[in-house]
């Protein structure tokens, strides 16, 4: 199948349907905006309206908005002062100071790390049954809920250090 028209009408013909496309589609697009601002008139004149109201209508609303907007501020002030000691339910230092007086005698504690759920204890003891004492008493203690030791801490050799994970609600 061949076309009979010429290539300079061939041209001519799309250019003219190029143009009838975008004018239709520029027609569209109006009509669109027309619908879409008729669509907000509505809204527009409920807003002008409400703004139109008795003079002293609005002195007595402008007074109610001040004196709400005076009462959030001064509630966000008090939530800001008081939101560190609403939202922590046990103290880290209440905490690792409750796990040094369950230490028995022969372990010493070097360097205490804590991150929010996770202290860990590291330090020294004289023996591995001091570890083990150690471990134990914070196990019954109801504070911690998961009490871990490696398992190399416990085999070493006597005067070793060690390493305890304490996990819980703090």
């Amino acid at each position: 199948m061949s076309t009979v028209l010429p290539q300079e009408a061939r041209r001519a013909v799309w250019r003219m349907y190029r143009a009838r496309f975008i004018i239709a589609g520029s027609m569209v697009a109006i009509l669109a905006a027309l619908i879409s601002a008729i669509a907000l008139v509505p809204s527009y004149l409920a807003l002008t309206v409400d703004a139109g109201g008795t003079p002293a209508a609005n002195a007595a609303a402008s007074a109610s908005q001040q004196q709400d907007r005076d009462t959030i501020i001064q509630t966000q002030s008090l939530l800001s002062t008081l939101a560190p000691i609403v939202s922590a339910t046990t103290t880290p230092t209440g905490i690792t100071s409750e796990a040094l007086a369950l230490r028995p005698s022969g372990v010493s504690v070097d360097h205490i790390s804590y991150e929010s759920g996770t202290i860990v204890l590291q330090g020294s003891a004289t023996t591995r049954e001091a570890i083990d004492a150690y471990r134990q008493a914070l196990d019954a203690d109801a504070d911690f809920t998961g009490v871990s030791v490696p398992v190399g801490d416990l085999a070493g050799a006597p005067g070793g250090s060690f390493s305890i994970t304490l996990t819980g609600n703090f």
